[in-house]
């Protein structure tokens, strides 16, 4: 079975929306990190955002279809 998402009558594939909400979260770690001042201990941090991003991603993929399948 394919992941795909149902709005109204037409159906998205998962992953763009999977990778819209990542981006969404992403931003928002990264606003709270840069509040909190915990970017001056990483040493790259625009690395540190891209793998934030794919584990944000991932976890998306892994915890939101058995979530959305509960009906």
């Amino acid at each position: 079975m394919t992941a795909d998402y149902l709005f109204g009558v037409i159906y998205v594939a998962a992953a763009p929306v999977d990778g819209l909400i990542a981006l969404v979260l992403t931003f928002v770690i990264h606003r709270l990190l840069s509040a909190l001042r915990l970017y001056r201990w990483i040493w790259h941090a625009v690395l540190f955002d891209t793998a934030l991003f794919v584990v944000v991603w991932a976890m998306l993929v892994h915890l939101l279809p058995p979530l959305l399948a509960g009906h």
